[in-house]
Order: C-alpha cells, then sequence, then structure tokens
C-alpha cells in the first residue's frame, strides 16, 4: 500500500488572552505600592492621561459617550510626537526584580506551560526573592500536578540572583553553596563541611553553638568558625539588591473597621492618584481638520485609558470580596486573637465570589490590611484544615501553634519525639496523625527530637 501525503483540516480551540485580560491579571497582582508606580508609568507614556489634580475623574469620564472623546490639541504635532517617543525609547531604566526573572524564564522555560507556571510562581516571591506561599497550593492553583510546579520552581531557583525562588533561610543559602560546588562530596565520602552545617545544624549556627556543632559533625571547633566565614558571605536576601527604593512602611490595601453590626472594610483609595482626561484634550472634541493618524493615535491611547481604569476598578472589586470573606470567617479570630484561625482555603474564597483559585491566588500576594493590631498579610488567614472526630475542622495553623508551644516547653534534656507530641495532641482531642505532625514541624523549621536534645 503506497502512502501518500494529503493536507488535512483540523478546528482546534485555544485561549488566548486578550491585552485587556492581562492587563488586568498584572494590576490585580500588583502590590499598591507597585501599583502607584506603575500608573505614574502610564501618565508619563501616555498623553490622554493625567494624575493627581483634576476637575474630572477617569471613572466619570468613562461615562461619557465616546463620541465626545477628546482629539488632539491646536499646537500637537504627530512628527514632533513620534521623535519625542524615539528619543524616549533610547532611555532604558534599570528591570524590576520580577522583570529581571520573567526575562530569564523566558529563555529558559522549555514549553509554554512552564513559562506560565514559571511566571505565576515569581508572582508570588516576596521583595526578598522568597516564595512563602505552599508550592503545593500554587500547583492546585494552576490546576496541574504538584510535581509540575516543583519541577519548574527548580528551574527558577538556577536562575540570577543565586537563591532567588528559596522557601526558607535553609534552602536559599544551600542553593548559594550548591553554585559555588560545596554540596560535592568530599575524598571522604562526606559532603563539604559549610554544605552539611547549614543543611543540618542551621539553627545551632545562630545560637553560636560550635562546639555542638562541631561535636556532631565530628571535627574542631576551629573548623566550624572557619567554615562560618564562607556562610557568612551568603546573601540571606537575594532579591534587596534590586530593591533599591524600598519602602519604609507597609500599605495596607483595606483597612478593618469595627461597628455594631461587625467589620466594615474600608478600601485605601487615597493611596491612589486621581485619574484624570488632559483638559487641553478636551478642548479639541470633534475637530474637521484632525488627520486620520492623529485620530487613530488617540483612539488606542484612550483604549489604554479606559483598560487602566476598568482593571483598577476590577481589582478593588475583587481584593474587597475577599477581604470580606475572610472577615465573615475568621470574625471570632478579629474579635478576641486567642480563637484560632479557622480553616479557609483559595478553594473555598473563590467559590464564594465567583472567581477561579489563581485568581484569588494573585489577589492575595503581597496584599495586606490593617486591623487595630496591627499590619497583617491577607495570606495570613488561610489555612487548610483538619477534620476532628466531632466532625468540625481545625486548620493547620492552630495545630502548627500547639506543636510548636509543646515543643518550646519541653524537657531540652530529653526532648518530645513526634510520636510522643501525637500523644499529647489526642489528649487535647486535636485529631492528626503522626506523619502529619512530622510534616508540620519541617514545615516549622524545627529539628528532631535527636537534633534538639542539649
Amino acid at each position: 500500500m503506497q502512502l501518500q501525503l494529503k493536507p488535512a483540516y483540523k478546528l482546534t480551540y485555544k485561549l488566548r488572552l486578550t491585552p485587556q485580560m492581562r492587563l488586568a491579571i498584572n494590576l490585580l497582582q500588583m502590590p499598591l505600592v507597585k501599583l502607584k508606580e506603575f500608573i505614574k508609568e502610564q501618565a508619563e507614556v501616555n498623553p490622554l492621561l493625567d494624575i493627581g489634580n483634576g476637575k474630572e475623574s477617569g471613572l466619570d469620564f468613562l461615562a461619557r459617550d465616546e463620541s465626545e472623546s477628546p482629539l488632539i490639541q491646536e499646537n500637537y504635532n504627530f512628527e514632533d510626537d513620534e521623535k519625542q517617543n524615539y528619543q524616549e525609547s533610547l532611555i532604558t531604566a534599570s528591570p524590576t526584580f520580577q522583570e529581571h526573572l520573567l526575562r530569564q524564564l523566558r529563555l529558559l522555560a522549555n514549553s509554554e506551560e512552564e513559562r506560565k507556571i514559571g511566571e505565576l510562581i515569581i508572582g508570588n516571591l516576596d521583595d526578598n526573592g522568597y516564595l512563602r506561599y505552599p508550592i503545593e497550593e500554587i500547583g492546585e492553583s494552576a490546576e496541574i500536578d504538584p510535581s509540575k510546579a516543583e519541577e519548574v520552581l527548580s528551574i527558577i531557583q538556577t536562575f540570577d540572583p543565586v537563591g532567588v525562588g528559596a522557601r526558607d533561610l535553609r534552602e536559599c543559602l544551600l542553593l548559594q553553596l550548591k553554585a559555588k560546588g560545596e554540596e560535592k562530596f568530599l575524598p571522604d565520602g562526606r559532603q563539604a563541611l559549610a554544605y552539611q552545617i547549614v543543611d543540618k545544624y542551621l539553627s545551632y549556627l545562630g545560637d553560636k553553638k560550635y562546639s555542638y556543632i562541631a561535636k556532631k559533625l565530628k571535627v574542631s571547633v576551629e573548623m566550624v568558625r572557619e567554615e562560618m566565614k564562607t556562610i557568612t558571605n551568603l546573601e540571606p536576601k537575594p532579591g534587596r539588591s534590586f530593591n533599591t527604593e524600598r519602602a519604609v512602611r507597609l500599605i495596607p490595601d483595606a483597612i478593618l473597621k469595627k461597628n455594631k453590626q461587625g467589620y466594615e472594610v474600608i478600601f485605601n483609595d487615597w493611596e491612589l492618584p486621581q485619574l484624570t482626561i488632559n483638559d487641553k484634550y478636551r478642548q479639541m472634541i470633534k475637530q474637521e481638520d484632525t488627520s486620520k493618524e492623529v485620530k487613530e493615535y488617540l483612539r488606542g491611547r484612550l483604549e489604554a485609558v479606559r483598560s487602566l481604569i476598568n482593571g483598577i476598578k476590577k481589582r478593588k472589586e475583587t481584593i474587597q470580596r475577599i477581604i470580606e470573606e475572610i472577615v465573615s470567617v475568621q470574625k471570632d479570630f478579629l474579635d478576641n486573637e486567642e480563637y484560632n484561625l479557622k480553616p479557609l482555603t483559595l478553594e473555598y474564597i473563590a467559590k464564594r465570589i465567583g472567581k477561579h483559585k489563581s485568581t484569588v491566588s494573585r489577589a492575595v500576594a503581597n496584599k495586606y490590611v490593617q486591623l487595630p493590631g496591627g499590619i497583617f498579610e491577607l495570606r495570613y488567614f488561610l489555612s487548610s484544615g483538619v477534620k476532628q472526630k466531632n466532625g468540625e475542622f481545625l486548620s493547620s495553623k492552630a495545630i502548627k501553634s500547639k506543636i510548636k508551644d509543646l515543643i518550646e516547653n519541653e524537657n531540652k534534656k530529653k526532648p518530645l519525639t513526634d510520636q510522643e507530641i501525637f500523644h499529647y495532641l489526642q489528649q487535647e482531642e486535636v485529631c492528626i496523625s503522626r506523619r502529619t505532625i512530622t510534616k508540620y514541624r519541617t514545615q516549622l523549621k524545627i529539628p528532631s527530637s535527636k537534633s534538639r536534645r542539649e
């Protein structure tokens, strides 16, 4: 049978994000400080957008008929504007931390899927370069296998600056030592000393228990002190070199004010500048001698203003609805911090507000709310739950707090094993497996009972 090549037609459907949707997503995940900077940058490149004092806000302008769109001022010269844009394009600004990482991602991602996962992970990094959110839940929010998210994270952890993408200080330092070749095994079969110290005894290093570390590793105290020079030269906050202009305070996205009905969510609008339309363009509406090229240019700039204002409006609505859901679930904790946080997941909030989990994940990243007791990150109020015998759920944060309290009050000469902690929690009617206790203790960066013994 002779094989023949024939053209075949196949209809496929692909979801493509419009520029407006991409902008809305970017605005949603921006912290308030970054959003202020972004608005300022947009005002510098868009002649139709002014920030600050103005007679009409951007939202008021959108309510007007589109036929009333401002066109151009009398002394406007399109060629001069093109020349100015070209000259401005020659001036390059230093990339932000996220831009620096995204450039590397575009070069090193092996597929479109890896790029999208990488963008989500990078969006959840804090200013110091740490991933403070569990990679498992990032995988769930993107509806992918957590192992795939972990695989992409390992790629990001090879980026510059070295140590970025770490989930804690220990992992950050180990990544830097690995880049220096310190994880390689020595001729006697052991890993380099600095790597071993950070890997197993970092908490003791902070307490300057050099003798204890030396005894455990069967080396001299002098050798431990010598390795300290290598360790102290590492960068504990790899992202801070990009943050030359650091905020001196946390700016909350909203304030919770308690009243007789409960809590009122006051969104922090006053931190953002007022968006206005340039009055000079308003006077040139429907001018007949305006060229076609100028009209097309201004329509594009007007659409950009519309997208920006709508994106900021949707950002506010989404964050406010998320905070309202947090308040409804965590009211007991807000009233009295002696109450434990209740289980609250991204999936639960997403269903309540009719959004996707990935949208909620972006919305809570690096966002803060001000309470009478201080400023809290929104992620602080999120916690998975463990079902108890009575059918109720106890948050993982509450269980971790109980584990931490038990260990802090233990006999240091005879520290509690995970099995003993299991029995103590059972007496308090906390239903949890020993394996989960080990997992939570590890997440709390608490060494095993053998390593804690003094």
